[in-house]
């Protein structure tokens, strides 16, 4: 992990826009009990967890003779709803998890020996499909298309690894009882308008 004056980048190759100072004013106090190296690690696992995920999905439906086709394209829609919607699933504590789905020696050893395995038993679209699929996923191919076309719009979205990290740190936040900034000004917010409106009915 690097800082610098614009963001963080870490070896993973994920780039947050955001840095130390910015986080201690959005969860003030928060990095006295977790550091930011340990925070920013937890957001690379969840950030790459999306890959892990759906390979071993394909991996795990093949194995059960589910229709390869059938499992490739429900593979391919848990990547695409991890990666868009996945960062609301993120837990801290769920982390190691995760981080095992990352592992590379994990990885290759499970998708080695299954894909031996349905060529041994002659599943040989099952074991190319696999193969693609490793690649589209492991390597992060797939992943890496997403962002060549969130990069391309006039409209850009927020990339997923700011997305985890908000999440990371806004339970956090809550686990140690701090609430983050606009957390903290909306509930003021609430309670400013539901006492006003308390003291609208009394009169």
């Amino acid at each position: 992990m690097s800082e610098m004056p614009s963001g963080i980048t870490t070896t993973n190759g994920n780039w947050y826009n955001t840095t130390r100072e910015k986080i201690n004013k959005y969860v003030p106090g928060l990095l006295k009990t977790h550091t930011l190296e340990k925070i920013i690690q937890q957001a690379d696992d969840w950030v790459n967890s999306a890959n892990g995920l759906a390979l071993v999905l394909y991996l795990a439906l093949v194995l059960l003779q589910v229709d390869a086709v059938i499992s490739m394209t429900l593979s391919v829609l848990l990547f695409l709803f991890w990666h868009f919607k996945g960062s609301a699933f993120v837990v801290p504590s769920l982390t190691p998890v995760v981080r095992l789905l990352n592992m590379d020696g994990f990885m290759y050893i499970i998708s080695t020996g299954i894909l031996i395995y349905l060529a041994m038993e002659d599943y040989l679209l099952a074991m190319w499909l696999g193969i693609v699929l490793f690649f589209l996923f492991k390597v992060g191919l797939l992943q890496l298309l997403l962002k060549m076309m969130n990069s391309k719009k006039d409209k850009k979205e927020p990339e997923i690894q700011d997305r985890v990290l908000n999440m990371l740190l806004i339970r956090y936040g809550i686990k140690e009882g701090i609430m983050p900034a606009t957390v903290q000004k909306m509930q003021d917010d609430l309670i400013e308008t539901a006492n006003y409106h308390k003291t609208r009915k009394k009169k």
